[in-house]
C-alpha cells in the first residue's frame, strides 16, 4: 500500500502578525512548508497534497513547486477535518495517509517512518504523534491509555478542565490514517460551535482498541508548533542548535556555537574552523581547513580548500583554495577568486575574476572585470565601470602592476607586463610591457624608463 504525504497549510496565521503567510515563513533559511516537504520525501513519501487557502494559491512561490506536488484550494475555512477532507477527495486509491500542518515543520524522516511502523505493528487505523514539552500552554493535550498504548481523547487548550490543565501529553498534530477509515470518520463527527469540522474530534468519538495508537517522539525540537514569531525564533534556536552540533560531530570546529548560525543546506568539511558571529546561508559549501570569521557573512557561495575569510560578505560567488579575505571586505554578484589569492581591508569585487596569485590591496573597488595571474591592484584603486547610463568591463592581463589610487575609465584593457603610476587616470588601452602615469595616462618616454620600478610607478 503506498503512503501519500498530506500537508494542511490554509490556516490564516494570524498570530504571526505578517503580511507573509505561514508557510512561506523561514526557518533555517527554508520556507516551513519546505521543512515538511523533505521530510515527507526522506521516508519515502512521493506523491504529496498541499491543502492552501485561495490567497497563497495566487502566489508566484507556489509556481516553483514539482508535478509531484498537488495544491488543493480550501475556499473557506472550515476546519481541519474539512481540509483534509479537500485533498482526500483527490485521492483515488486505497492508502495510507501521513497527515502533517505547516507549522510543525521539524519532524524528520525517522520520526515519520517510525508512526507507519507502530500503526502496522499494533494493527491500528491510525496514529498520532504525540510529545511532551515544558510549557504545554496553548497546545492540544492528549489523553492516553499507556498500557493498551491507545488515544484515548485529544483536548484543545480552551476546552481543558482544572485537572487536565497538568497533563503535559501534547498533540503535534501529525497523523497517520488509513484513507477509508478517516474519510468514514469525518463523516460522522459533528460541526463545532464556531462552524468548523475539527480533525480532532475524530479521537473524542468512542474508538476501539484496533482504531487507534500513538507515537511519542522523543527529541523535543520536533514537537514545536509555529503560531507565533516568538515561536519561530525558538523553533529557529533549536534547529539551529542541531545543525551545529551536526557539524561539529563530524569534525567542524565552531568557537562559539550559540553565535553562529549556518542554514540546512550548507556543506561544511572537516578541519574547518567556524568563528563567531558568523552567518553561512543558502546553497554554501565550505571546503576542509577553511577559516571563516569573525563577524562573516557567505550566502550562496564556495570556499574552497584553506581559503580564509575575515570579517565580509560573500555573496552568490567563488573563493579559491589558500586565498585570503578581508577584513571588511565585500565580494558578489558572481565573482571567482581563484588560488592564492589576496583581498586586503575594505575591498569590493563586483562580477569580476581575479587570476591566481593576484592581490587586490585595501579600499579598492574591482567591478565587471577579468584579471590575469599575478595581478597587484595598488590600494584605492577603481574600476570606472559605469558611464549613468551603462555599465562597462575592465581587463588586466597577466603580470600587471596597478600602481595605488589608479582610476581606471571602462570599457579599457591593461595588458600583460604593463604598469600605472600611482593616481593615474586611465581612459586608453595601455599596451603590453608599457608603463603609463598621470591624468589623463600617458607612456612613459624611452628616456624615463631606465629608472623605472615597481616602487616609483
Amino acid at each position: 500500500m503506498n503512503n501519500v504525504g498530506i500537508i494542511l497549510a490554509a490556516g490564516k496565521g494570524s498570530r504571526m502578525k505578517s503580511f507573509i503567510p505561514k508557510p512561506f515563513q523561514r526557518l533555517g533559511g527554508e520556507y516551513l512548508l519546505n521543512h515538511v516537504i523533505n521530510s515527507f520525501k526522506k521516508s519515502g513519501i512521493e506523491k504529496i497534497f498541499i491543502v492552501i487557502s485561495p490567497e497563497i494559491s495566487s502566489m508566484a512561490e507556489i509556481s516553483n513547486y514539482g508535478k509531484k506536488i498537488q495544491f488543493t484550494i480550501q475556499k473557506n475555512p472550515n476546519g481541519t477535518g474539512d481540509a483534509l477532507l479537500n485533498a482526500i477527495r483527490k485521492i483515488k486509491d486505497d492508502c495510507t495517509l501521513v497527515v502533517a500542518p505547516c507549522d510543525v515543520p521539524l519532524v524528520d524522516s525517522n520520526t515519520i517512518k517510525l508512526m507507519l511502523q507502530r500503526m502496522e505493528e499494533l494493527h491500528t487505523n491510525s496514529n498520532v504523534l504525540v510529545g511532551k514539552i515544558e510549557d504545554p500552554f496553548g497546545y492540544g493535550r492528549v489523553l492516553v491509555d499507556k498500557s493498551k498504548k491507545k488515544i484515548q481523547s485529544i483536548v484543545e487548550q480552551n476546552n481543558l478542565n482544572v485537572s487536565q490543565q497538568s497533563i503535559d501529553i501534547i498533540n503535534t498534530s501529525w497523523y497517520c490514517f488509513k484513507k477509508d477509515w478517516i474519510k468514514n470518520k469525518l463523516s460522522k463527527i459533528k460541526i463545532s460551535n464556531n462552524g468548523e469540522l475539527l480533525l480532532t474530534d475524530v479521537f473524542n468519538e468512542s474508538l476501539n482498541e484496533r482504531e487507534t495508537s500513538y507515537t511519542m517522539v522523543k527529541d523535543k525540537k520536533q514537537s514545536i508548533g509555529i503560531n507565533s514569531k516568538s515561536d519561530l525564533a525558538k523553533a529557529e534556536k533549536a534547529f539551529r542548535d542541531s545543525i551545529i552540533q551536526e557539524h561539529m560531530i563530524s569534525g567542524v570546529t565552531v568557537i562559539d556555537p550559540g553565535n553562529t548560525y549556518v542554514d540546512s543546506q550548507v556543506i561544511i568539511e572537516s578541519d574547518s574552523v567556524i568563528h563567531p558571529g558568523t552567518h553561512i546561508r543558502g546553497n554554501s559549501i565550505i571546503r576542509t581547513k577553511s577559516e571563516i570569521g569573525p563577524n562573516t557573512i557567505i550566502e550562496n557561495s564556495e570556499i574552497d580548500y584553506g581559503a580564509k575569510v575575515v570579517s565580509s560578505h560573500i555573496s552568490n560567488s567563488f573563493i579559491g583554495k589558500n586565498s585570503i579575505i578581508g577584513s571588511n571586505s565585500r565580494i558578489r554578484n558572481d565573482s571567482k577568486i581563484e588560488d592564492n589569492c589576496v583581498i586586503g581591508n575594505g575591498a569590493e569585487i563586483k562580477n569580476s575574476k581575479i587570476g591566481i596569485n593576484s592581490r587586490v590591496s585595501h579600499f579598492s573597488y574591482i567591478g565587471d572585470s577579468k584579471l590575469g595571474k599575478n595581478v597587484n591592484i595598488g590600494a584605492g584603486t577603481v574600476t570606472c565601470n559605469y558611464d549613468g547610463k551603462l555599465k562597462h568591463s575592465t581587463f588586466i592581463g597577466d603580470n600587471v602592476f596597478i600602481g595605488s589610487g589608479t582610476m581606471l575609465i571602462a570599457p579599457v584593457k591593461i595588458f600583460s607586463n604593463s604598469r600605472t603610476g600611482a593616481g593615474s587616470v586611465v581612459k586608453n588601452n595601455v599596451k603590453s610591457g608599457e608603463t603609463v602615469v598621470g591624468s589623463p595616462a600617458k607612456p612613459i618616454s624611452k628616456g624615463n624608463k631606465k629608472n623605472q620600478d615597481n616602487s616609483n610607478v
